[in-house]
């Protein structure tokens, strides 16, 4: 159910330049194209905007051909700093659907959400986030020192996680504001199935014609989740180690959280920040403490600390991990969306360092 346009254009063309300057939770990475991300074309002409690359992943495969789905956020940005321009308020407003990670992962989707609320109530709005148990920050512990406890995003109450999650950092906390929360839930299957329960809901909620299809569709990467969920448990089981290194900031806990392995990282959650001396030296303890082999490397930030602690200790390779803050150009000329790099990177790397394979 297509919703009248004229309104909105005008309504984006007087808000769109609220929106430049705003500093975005989403910053620049590695070169990038200057076209937007994804875009799979549909056979309708509902248009679904979104502000993350998993958030447009699952909002792709959900509405199938009901829509067509497409990144506000360039290839290649990711993190801090992004600035969008006045053309992002723009196609929001003008978009059927805006899909979005939950407030406060990223500054300038929080205001986008702001105006569309405001000024633009038709376009509905869909938070991946709602109701999802967050782990707590690295770094950050509950009252009773116990690093176990998950915060249940988006209302006001906490609940307690099965077990603990070890994660650490060397020498550095978090100093980005995502409050006390990690916000990277995405990195365990089970979690993201909540993601696409949400996406479910609102696209059947704004478009209940196509809600039988929207259905079919949640159901069926629902059960690929389920599928991912399984082969990290067996890739991974067969395990001679328990520790990883993360030559980067600590993104992977709900990795090591899942599947029951330590996360030593050489920061927190921003991934701008830059390891100090005191970080790198705990790093190379952990190599020889563990006997590590392989160093993890983000794929969106620099190698550098990898490459020296390679360098420097007994460690003999640097292999490629990420958050899936985006995807780089080559994963997107393959076809790749969030299953196909949680496998064919993220899983790969960790069956390695872990001596799995």
């Amino acid at each position: 159910m297509l919703q009248p346009r004229t309104r909105r254009t005008f309504l984006a063309s007087s808000l769109g330049a609220a929106l430049v300057g705003s500093a975005g939770c989403l910053g620049e990475a590695s070169p990038s194209d200057d076209g937007q991300s994804g875009g799979g074309q549909s056979d309708g002409d509902r248009t679904v905007q979104s502000s993350f690359f998993v958030a447009s992943d699952i909002a792709r495969k959900v509405v199938g051909e009901a829509a067509t789905v497409e990144s506000l956020v360039p290839f290649g940005q990711h993190g801090h700093g992004w600035e969008p321009g006045p053309d992002v308020q723009r196609k929001a407003v003008d978009a059927d659907s805006f899909v979005y990670v939950g407030e406060g992962f990223q500054p300038w989707a929080d205001d986008v959400v702001a105006n569309l609320r405001t000024d633009a109530p038709d376009v509905s709005v869909i938070a991946i986030r709602s109701g999802v148990d967050l782990l707590p920050a690295p770094g950050a512990e509950s009252d009773d020192g116990h690093g176990g406890e998950s915060h249940q995003s988006d209302d006001g109450h906490d609940s307690h996680d099965d077990h603990e999650d070890e994660t650490h950092q060397s020498d550095q906390t978090d100093d980005h504001d995502h409050g006390t929360a990690d916000p990277h839930f995405w990195l365990d299957p089970t979690r993201t199935k909540a993601a696409v329960e949400n996406v479910r809901a609102g696209f059947a909620e704004a478009d209940p014609d196509n809600s039988d299809d929207y259905d079919a569709n949640a159901e069926s990467l629902l059960a690929e989740l389920d599928a991912l969920d399984a082969e990290f448990e067996e890739a991974l089981a067969s395990r001679s180690r328990e520790v990883v290194l993360v030559a980067g900031h600590n993104a992977f806990q709900y990795l090591g959280h899942r599947y029951e392995f330590e996360v030593h990282a050489l920061s927190g959650l921003a991934p701008d920040a830059t390891p100090s001396p005191k970080a790198v030296r705990e790093a190379q303890h952990v190599v020889e403490e563990h006997g590590i082999e392989h160093v993890l490397a983000p794929v969106f930030e620099s190698d550098r600390a990898a490459r020296q602690l390679v360098a420097e200790t007994g460690a003999k390779e640097v292999l490629p991990v990420t958050p899936i803050p985006t995807i780089k150009p080559e994963w997107d000329d393959r076809g790749w969306g969030y299953l196909d790099v949680m496998r064919e990177v993220n899983l790969d790397s960790l069956s390695t360092a872990l001596g799995a394979q």
